[in-house]
């Protein structure tokens, strides 16, 4: 098995992807090669092109909300199935190749959605400094540490601490995240399209498209989801990129697609959207089970199933060529 990261080694998506490796039984995958990949885009044309077998990319951030790259690839094709998550507690720190004043520094790089979370923490300490941006944490890092001793004064890198410690990094300032406690959520994507079994405590991921230009669309598929008592953890909008005003939905929904309830919602939808991309039903990470009311729960659907089955068992057939 071959796992794709956004990398270098050290990344916040490389240590889910440990995290992930380690609760599957050895024996499942008994060669496991992780392959650092530049962007989640490039990684999923090779997934798509069978060069690795599984992806792991981060998707959401408790400070930052949704990782766009992640959502428009997921919203790009229906190849591709969510079999796992993972989360991962964030912190930060300022790394520089060698001792240095906060106020010498000029310019501090790392990944965007890193940045956004030490903001406030740049702004105060190193206001005069440039930020620039790297494809990760690790990689701010790493260019860093490899950079001609020339070009490294007055430079530094928003990084984890691991980062900082496998680069050999001096670690000017640590915890320096705005937010204590920040969670980044991950996703492990495979192209087999295999959907583990429910648990009971599970989640699934579509992305729909609305019908263009249909007042109260968007009102109609959560009122499906009410209706059959699903619940939303994640609502993301996307711009479908065709034309301006066009957006998709990404959703993350309580339950497994064996429960009557998310299968029916999931019907309703398909008939209300022309655009439905079922990206899978996987185990939640922390484990919580959704609070479903009796009448929402599957022996509810089957007794309603049941019960209108025999009423049109006994409809009088008629003449097929007289209906209309």
């Amino acid at each position: 098995m071959r796992y794709g990261f956004l990398g270098p080694e050290t990344t916040f998506t490389h240590q889910a992807l440990l995290q992930a490796l380690e609760a599957l039984p050895e024996e499942s995958t008994p060669v496991r090669e992780m392959v650092p990949f530049s962007s989640v885009a490039t990684a999923a044309t090779d997934l798509l092109a069978g060069d690795i077998d599984a992806l792991m990319a981060p998707i959401e951030n408790s400070v930052e909300g949704g990782v766009s790259g992640t959502l428009d690839v997921l919203a790009a094709t229906d190849s591709i199935t969510i079999v796992a998550e993972q989360t991962v507690q964030i912190t930060f720190v300022l790394a520089a190749r060698e001792a240095t004043p906060l106020e010498e520094l000029t310019t501090v790089s790392s990944h965007p959605h890193a940045q956004a979370q030490v903001q406030g923490w740049l702004r105060q300490n190193v206001p005069g400094a440039h930020v620039a941006a790297a494809s990760s944490t690790a990689a701010a890092a790493r260019d860093l540490a490899e950079a001609d001793p020339a070009e490294v004064l007055g430079r530094a890198a928003v990084c984890s601490p691991l980062a900082a410690e496998h680069f050999g990094l001096t670690v000017l300032a640590e915890g320096i995240e705005d937010y204590d406690g920040a969670i980044t959520r991950f996703v492990l994507v495979t192209r087999e399209g295999r959907i583990p079994a429910r648990t009971g405590a599970d989640k699934t991921t579509v992305v729909i498209q609305l019908p263009h230009n249909r007042s109260g669309a968007l009102l109609e598929a959560l009122e499906i989801l009410a209706s059959n008592g699903v619940n939303l953890s994640r609502i993301e909008s996307r711009p479908v990129g065709d034309f301006l005003g066009r957006y998709s939905f990404s959703l993350d929904l309580e339950g497994h697609i064996e429960d009557r309830r998310v299968a029916a919602a999931l019907r309703s939808l398909h008939r209300l959207c022309p655009v439905v991309h079922y990206l899978g039903s996987y185990p939640r990470v922390d484990g919580q089970r959704a609070e479903v009311r009796e009448d929402f729960a599957d022996d509810a659907y089957d007794e309603a199933h049941d019960w209108f089955d025999r009423l049109e068992a006994m409809v009088t057939p008629g003449d097929p060529t007289t209906a209309r």
